[in-house]
């Protein structure tokens, strides 16, 4: 895919909660980019800081948590900084984000039409009528059947899909610039996955919005991104397109993550996966050296003593390793 403008740029970010047991460095240095019309899969195991980071970029980063380096650069302007009032008229309009749990993101006691029309009366200047003529027109748009009715409902009426769906009517309310979907579809089974996943795509065509989609999935990367970013304790451990990570992972914690992915030849041999071993480090007590030391089968006595930097090893694909993996493609591709 050929690089537009750059839309947003999360540079040295670190975002850090400060709590009774110590501080944990939920984000720490981590930077990517997206341009215009691009979709970045951030991936990587639970508390790796996917979500923490999305919740910078919205300013919704709350008492314990406080944004304590970086930038993040949205249109040429740094959001870090920025006022309440200033962000609030960022989010939702410029850049919205789909929630993991719907039931937990939308308000139980009012209807959904109601709730999708709040977001377009906020920050469009819109009658009443004209934005529940657009909500019903979204609702049918994000494939929910029956919008006039389905507008007066509330939550608990909807299957999970279906509020999924509402979630993304919502967020695609005011022709966002950025749509951040943060673990969007792990709550659904597969065939409603499948669909939500189709319904992003094409809605990410039509309207050349930037996405950038969070989550653990590495197939779901896949099928969704342009460009990846693999992150493990709060840092980016490796960066490139697609097709060359998948084919070349280079980093030895990216390379566990797509050998444990289950394929047609380990099915039918029943051959045992393998597996990352250990355990994501304590928050409180980070290893010295480079974080995944303890679980690598290459760790050296350099990387239990120092952190090594991001680094060019090929066209735009980055590593932070002083030990790069070199992998055949048939090893991990089937």
């Amino acid at each position: 895919m050929e690089k537009s403008e750059v839309l947003l740029e999360v540079k040295d970010l670190k975002t850090y909660f400060y709590t009774d047991d110590g501080v944990v460095k939920a984000v720490d240095g981590m930077s990517y980019t997206i341009h215009k019309g691009e979709v970045l899969g951030l991936v990587g195991e639970s508390g790796c800081g996917k979500s923490v980071s999305a919740m910078s970029i919205l300013g919704l980063i709350d008492v314990p948590g406080k944004i304590v380096g970086g930038e993040i650069i949205f249109k040429g302007e740094n959001l870090v900084g920025k006022t309440p009032e200033q962000l609030r008229k960022i989010r939702g309009a410029e850049i919205s984000m789909i929630f993991q749990e719907p039931m937990s993101a939308l308000n139980p006691v009012f209807t959904i039409g109601d709730q999708i029309m709040e977001a377009i009366l906020i920050h469009q200047d819109v009658s009443e009528e004209e934005a529940k003529n657009k909500t019903i027109e979204l609702l049918g748009l994000v494939g929910i059947p029956e919008p006039e009715r389905r507008f007066n409902q509330y939550p608990h009426e909807l299957s999970g899909g279906m509020r999924q769906r509402v979630m993304i009517a919502m967020a695609m309310s005011c022709n966002p610039d950025l749509l951040i979907s943060d673990e969007a579809t792990t709550a659904l089974d597969v065939t409603i996955q499948a669909q939500i996943l189709e319904l992003m795509k094409d809605l990410q065509k039509r309207t050349g919005m930037a996405v950038l989609f969070i989550t653990h999935d590495l197939a779901l990367v896949a099928e969704m991104a342009n460009s990846v970013y693999v992150a493990y304790t709060g840092k980016i451990v490796e960066s490139g397109d697609v097709v060359s990570i998948f084919r070349r992972p280079r980093h030895p914690y990216t390379y566990g993550l797509l050998s444990s992915i289950p394929n047609l030849v380990s099915e039918k041999t029943k051959t045992p996966l393998p597996a990352i071993e250990g355990m994501v480090p304590n928050p409180y007590h980070m290893p010295l050296g480079c974080h995944f030391n303890p679980r690598c089968p290459f760790a050296t006595e350099r990387c239990r003593k120092e952190m090594p930097e991001l680094a060019e090893i090929e066209n735009n694909h980055f590593v932070r390793c002083f030990h790069p993996v070199l992998v055949n493609e048939s090893e991990v591709v089937s």
